[in-house]
């Protein structure tokens, strides 16, 4: 497997002379606005934004334009964030998750973009990278393939906390074949064998019932409590085959994430063809995974984001847990958008953690800032 030299420096993206809104200028408006529904303190969301402006740098300055160079697997029409907010116990937690931008327009600038900035996250009160200096070399390329996954990253904020940050990797970086061989070296390397192997020993079937396994993702958390994620995206399947890499997962309950379904989706069977996505985290100590987040897709499922947020606000309640700011964030994001404009609430997250408490719900934002799908 090849890896990459990573270059001392990337080059500053420079705004043009006359040029429309910057990615870091459009992207802090829709986090204030995030912010500003839930209600935050004003003196803290200024805080994280600072912080957010500078792992976004030098590509922040970069104008939007008409489309992203290159079209980045963050957002199906290529912008390279999204925005998300997820309720833990009630409470809210504020995300972005973005693909750092090179200074080259290329697949391979982006690889090493995202490289150089989690070097930078090590100075980070509380980031630790060493796990993923570990694994690097298993998920790098000289020769990334376009409007794929390279190195992302994500920064996640609960108010009264410190943010804190994931680094996204892919395992088909050499291939869809050999997927489970990088998982299988990269779960060894980082002590989560015996946990990963469970979920390995039914590679071959997971694949052959549509279940494709896409992402890998990294705490860079200090500490024994940080976790892995491994992301499976679904092809168009039965409704109830959805459930089979969930049920991997022994925090994960079957019944609750039925009704969810079927909240969501506005049915409890039928074929899925929109590719929702399940993740399974492991941590260390665990016999395999211990928990269960389910990517319920919105587009194509309903016919509107008042439909989409009418489902969401109903899932909420049966979890107990209060709809109203989740409306307010929608009403902050579209007050200036024109009437009808759609698309907003890309998926619906889902995981229990134990039977005595509500699950964990989350909605993750795009903002179809481009027209149609990358060419």
């Amino acid at each position: 497997m090849t890896s990459a030299q990573l270059p001392d420096e990337i080059s500053d993206l420079s705004v043009r002379q006359g040029s429309a809104k910057t990615f870091g200028r459009f992207l802090e408006e829709k986090w204030t606005a995030v912010c500003r529904g839930l209600g935050t303190d004003q003196w803290e969301t200024e805080a994280v934004l600072e912080e957010l402006r500078d792992v976004i740098h030098p590509w922040a300055a970069r104008p939007v334009g008409t489309r992203c160079d290159p079209p980045s697997f963050v957002s199906a029409d290529g912008f390279p964030a999204e925005l998300s907010v997820s309720w833990k116990d009630g409470r809210p937690e504020v995300r972005i998750l973005f693909e750092s931008l090179g200074a080259d327009g290329t697949p391979l600038g982006c690889q090493e973009a995202g490289r150089k900035l989690t070097r930078r996250l090590a100075k980070s009160p509380g980031v630790d990278i060493t796990r993923y200096l570990g694994i690097e070399d298993l998920f790098v390329t000289s020769a990334p393939d376009h409007y794929r996954a390279t190195i992302w990253h994500s920064l996640a904020w609960r108010p009264g906390k410190r943010p804190h940050y994931k680094v996204y990797l892919n395992p088909q970086v050499h291939g869809l074949d050999g997927a489970y061989e990088v998982m299988a070296e990269a779960m060894h390397r980082l002590g989560l064998a015996d946990a990963w192997e469970p979920v390995a020993r039914r590679a071959e079937e997971l694949a052959g019932r549509g279940h494709e396994l896409e992402l890998m993702a990294l705490d860079l958390d200090a500490g024994n409590a940080s976790r892995v994620k491994v992301y499976y995206r679904h092809h168009p399947m039965p409704m109830a085959e959805l459930d089979t890499v969930g049920t991997l997962a022994h925090r994960h309950e079957p019944d609750r994430a039925a009704r969810a379904r079927a909240v969501i989706y506005g049915r409890d069977s039928g074929i899925v063809s929109n590719e929702p996505m399940t993740c399974l985290a492991f941590r260390e100590g665990a016999p395999g995974p211990e928990e269960a987040n389910v990517y319920l897709r919105l587009p194509d499922n309903t016919r509107s984001d008042a439909e989409a947020a009418v489902r969401i606000a109903r899932l909420m309640e049966l979890e107990g847990i209060d709809p109203r700011p989740h409306a307010e964030v929608l009403r902050q994001l579209t007050v200036d958008q024109p009437q009808g404009v759609g698309g907003l609430q890309e998926l619906c997250s889902y995981r229990t953690i134990s039977p005595d408490t509500p699950a964990d719900i989350g909605v993750y934002l795009r903002f179809n800032t481009y027209a149609g799908l990358p060419g």
